[in-house]
């Protein structure tokens, strides 16, 4: 390598400066860098140079600088010809070392890596924005009649050579830091006169944050080293680093830049020399300070200086993040810096090589989501829901502080989720503890959301109601990864549902007696006028018997009317008894398949009307049982106008289901129904006890005394997953009447 690595001249000096759109007149300075554009003859000496010094160390890195010149020189046929030859050798390397086992597979995949980063950097010189070989190799051609048009958008087709390099380099860190690049180019015109232009490379793909681009201070002055010395070999690696990652640099064994590209010290501020201005009489690396100090960060630099000379005295491999000045801002960027030895035959470090990538956009946006990830955690805290997260197998990640603070938990159990989760289950209420186990070992054996209610104790002791609900986060194949659980405290919508319930029946306890009460009246109503008929005759009789003499035929008249008026209450009396205890009747043999049949025609046109399927299983060869036939028809009639009425319009399954079966020595009618269930089972036969807006409670509690009157028993059962059946049995061959 060449150790002059620039000269300066004016661009005016050289080409006519000519105001352009978007441009200005005002000249900067050009430089003259070993970009490998020399004779045959220096493509020929890198490749040389390259391969003798692959075999001298054994290191693929020294393959990168004939790779280089060939890919910045070769064009048309032979470049696609070396694409074709990296992506050949990758695919061989790929397979050995696949095939290949130990050493061999290891030197396979070491091969299988330069390849990949070879047929990189080749696409990579290419030119900024991604234009092809073909696009940069017309950058003279087509200049002359009908081409003139197309060829006007090919961007490296007009690039001024000298302005091409940093073209390149803007381009390569837009992408790697997220920023937009603008600068200055020179731009070839029709008559051959270049026009100073602005040139803006993007980064190629969205940031979350709004990113200003980063203007290129090109009207400050840079410097180039006149001598590399030991570091040339540094400077060379620099150079591919600075091609791929639009950055490199080199320094030598005291910590002296020897050189950095153009762009890198307009963006700082400082030439070579001030960086490496000695800014105290100790060097460096005995503690002293170089000029590059005045670019960093005041909170970071004694940090960033004592690894730095840790690394320089050790020859470790030197990682590092610091923040910088920008002289066109005066702010501070941060930058993600690798720094590399380079060592001569004897292993001794002759010089180091390293490339800074700007993090700011990812520093950004890294805080932008840890500002939002606070924002969000705030808004946990505040919601007074109890929150939590699970893996897919059930084991607690995360607790909401309204959790915690519920089970009075301190700050020390977010780190200990199994010991808090402990707590909580020791804290669910005995009644309900075997039910929430239950349902959460089904949700997560069925993968399917969850959903309960259940008492838990408070910190203070009291137990409140939890609705709980549970979802799963599965990812793309499926598989359940996460659960999201959210509780809320409902205890004061239960207790106010409660309160509500026991008004309500407080009501319809009321609305019963007055009910009661009009009943008795109209009975009373009913019951007076015999038994005032009753009365007036026996006065009447009283009367004719006590004159002088007797008048016995009038009498006799009286006594018949006090036997109709004793018998016309008597009837009254029976028919309000046998109205509430069905206590009339007669028992005779009857066929229960028939008396089911005719419940069934009864109330075909009302199961009609309410949409309803009654399916009727009657088993066959069931004995005749002696039963009074209209008490049990009004029995079944009372259970299945029940099932209607309990499944309502919203059910969507409406079907009832009437099944007959012997059971031992009783017969056992089961009346199914697919509503929302019993919810009291016990109180429901009571008498007054009713679910019903209009009920009156006296339904279940007459057909309970029917079935215990012909020796059976009535009780409901609740089904799963809803829906209830009542369950009435009679007697075989057992006739009381």
């Amino acid at each position: 390598m060449k150790e002059k690595v620039a000269t300066h001249t004016r661009a005016s000096d050289q080409y006519p400066t000519r105001l352009g759109k978007g441009g200005s007149a005002t000249p900067t300075i050009a430089v003259e860098r070993m970009s490998f554009s020399q004779p045959l003859v220096l493509v020929t000496a890198a490749l040389a140079v390259g391969i003798v010094a692959y075999m001298l160390t054994g290191m693929h890195l020294m393959l990168f600088l004939p790779i280089v010149a060939l890919a910045h020189y070769v064009r048309g046929a032979g470049k696609l010809f070396i694409f074709a030859a990296f992506a050949v050798g990758l695919s061989v390397s790929a397979a050995a070392a696949l095939s290949f086992t130990g050493n061999s597979r290891d030197q396979a995949v070491s091969w299988a890596m330069f390849f990949a980063v070879a047929l990189g950097a080749s696409a990579i010189i290419q030119g900024p924005a991604g234009f092809t070989p073909s696009e940069v190799a017309g950058q003279s051609a087509g200049m002359q009649g009908n081409k003139k048009a197309e060829t006007a958008t090919k961007f490296s087709g007009f690039v001024h050579p000298e302005d091409r390099d940093a073209a390149h380099q803007a381009a390569s860190r837009a992408f790697w830091s997220g920023f937009p690049q603008v600068m200055k180019y020179r731009q070839i015109q029709p008559d051959g006169s270049y026009v100073w232009t602005e040139y803006r490379a993007e980064p190629g793909y969205s940031v979350a944050i709004d990113t200003p681009a980063k203007i290129s201070a090109q009207h400050l002055p840079w410097t180039a080293p006149e001598s590399l010395g030991e570091t040339a070999e540094a400077a060379q690696i620099a150079l591919v680093l600075e091609t791929i990652f639009g950055t490199g640099w080199a320094m030598d064994t005291v910590g002296r830049f020897t050189y950095t590209t153009p762009n890198a010290q307009t963006t700082v501020g400082q030439t070579l020399a001030q960086m490496n201005e000695p800014l105290t009489e100790a060097t460096f690396l005995d503690g002293g300070d170089l000029g590059w100090k005045r670019i960093f960060h005041p909170d970071e630099y004694e940090r960033v200086a004592a690894s730095l000379r840790h690394c320089l005295r050790t020859g470790d491999n030197w990682n590092n993040e610091y923040r910088l000045k920008r002289a066109s801002t005066g702010e501070y960027g941060w930058y993600r810096v690798a720094m590399r030895p380079t060592r001569d035959s004897r292993g001794r470090v002759t010089g180091w090589y390293g490339m800074s990538i700007d993090i700011t956009v990812y520093k950004q946006t890294e805080t932008a989501l840890r500002i939002r990830e606070r924002e969000l955690s705030q808004l946990i805290d505040m919601v007074p829901v109890h929150i939590m997260r699970l893996t897919g197998t059930g084991r607690p990640t995360f607790f909401s502080k309204g959790t915690l603070g519920f089970f009075a938990l301190g700050d020390q159990y977010v780190e200990r989720p199994e010991a808090t989760l402990g707590i909580m289950r020791d804290a669910v209420h005995p009644d309900d503890a075997v039910r929430l186990g239950a349902t959460l070992h089904q949700a997560l054996n069925s993968d399917e959301p969850l959903a309960i209610r259940y008492r838990v104790r408070r910190a203070d002791g009291i137990y409140r109601w939890m609705d709980s609900r549970a979802e799963p986060i599965r990812d793309g194949s499926g598989v359940i990864v996460q659960w999201y659980a959210v509780s809320l405290d409902v205890d004061d919508q239960v207790v106010a549902q409660d309160e509500l319930r026991r008004a309500q029946e407080d009501l319809a306890r009321a609305s019963q007696a007055a009910s009661l009460s009009e009943l008795s009246a109209s009975i009373a109503h009913e019951v007076a006028q015999p038994l005032a008929a009753l009365l007036s005759s026996s006065e009447a009789c009283q009367r004719w018997l006590a004159i002088d003499p007797p008048n016995v035929d009038r009498a006799q008249q009286a006594l018949e009317r006090i036997v109709r008026s004793g018998n016309a209450a008597t009837d009254i009396v029976r028919r309000i008894r046998a109205l509430f205890a069905r206590s009339g009747g007669t028992r005779e043999p009857t066929d229960l398949g028939r008396v089911v049949t005719e419940v069934h025609d009864l109330l075909a046109e009302e199961l009609l009307r309410n949409d309803v399927k009654l399916e009727v299983e009657v088993e066959n060869d069931l004995p005749v049982l002696a039963l009074d036939r209209v008490q049990i028809q009004q029995v079944l009639i009372n259970l299945l106008r029940n099932g209607v009425e309990a499944m309502g319009a919203a059910t969507e399954n409406r079907i009832l289901r009437l099944a007959v079966e012997q059971a031992e020595d009783m017969v056992e009618i089961g009346v199914s129904d697919s509503g929302p269930g019993v919810e009291d089972p016990k109180k429901i036969f009571e008498p007054f006890f009713t679910t019903k807006r209009q009920g009156m409670g006296m339904g279940l509690a007459i057909c309970r005394s029917i079935a215990e009157f012909h020796g059976g028993r009535l009780w409901v059962e609740n089904s799963k997953p809803h829906g209830a059946r009542f369950v009435f049995t009679l007697p075989i061959l057992q006739d009381r009447s």
